[in-house]
């Protein structure tokens, strides 16, 4: 019996797609072609509220800003964020209720805030010395959108704080 073998035998075809891999390849593209359509909204933060002054807590709210460039309103199932103050971590949370953003237009929310004015204090203290006092922020998370197969699309931004308007009413 002869095991070498010159000739050369056809390809194996491949095997025929199965439903699920036609599902996934199908849902990858979707997801691609999402995000090419669909830019993600600019956050900001407008402002920060003090309600409730205590010696080693303060409770406050803070304002936050979601504008939507796209030509098609976008549902939010899910907005979560955290929220960083001169370098240091301030707040962090996520919304309680889905939310719509209108089409290339804003909207805007307060969240609820705990912080320690001890903990900001350096920061605070130089903001405030500054002939227009404003402190850095930095504002980062994940914004859910209410689309089929779309994961979370992360954000980063940053940004200044108006000290001057500190607890004024928008």
């Amino acid at each position: 019996m002869d095991l070498e073998h010159n000739e050369s035998l056809p390809p194996i075809p491949p095997a025929p797609p199965t439903r699920s891999s036609l599902r996934a390849r199908l849902k990858r593209q979707a997801i691609r072609l999402l995000r090419r359509w669909i830019k993600t909204p600019e956050i900001s933060v407008t402002g920060l509220k003090l309600r409730q002054m205590g010696l080693m807590e303060q409770r406050g709210q803070l304002g936050i800003r979601l504008h939507n460039p796209n030509r098609i309103a976008l549902g939010v199932r899910a907005f979560r964020y955290r929220v960083e103050l001169s370098g240091q971590r301030f707040a962090k949370g996520q919304t309680a209720e889905p939310f719509r953003i209108p089409a290339r237009d804003a909207t805007s929310f307060d969240v609820d805030v705990r912080l320690s004015m001890l903990k900001l204090a350096g920061s605070l203290m130089g903001a405030l010395l500054a002939p227009r006092p404003k402190l850095e922020y930095r504002i980062s998370g994940e914004i859910e959108l209410a689309l089929p197969w779309l994961p979370p699309i992360p954000f980063s931004y940053t940004g200044q704080v108006d000290l001057e308007r500190l607890g004024e009413r928008r």
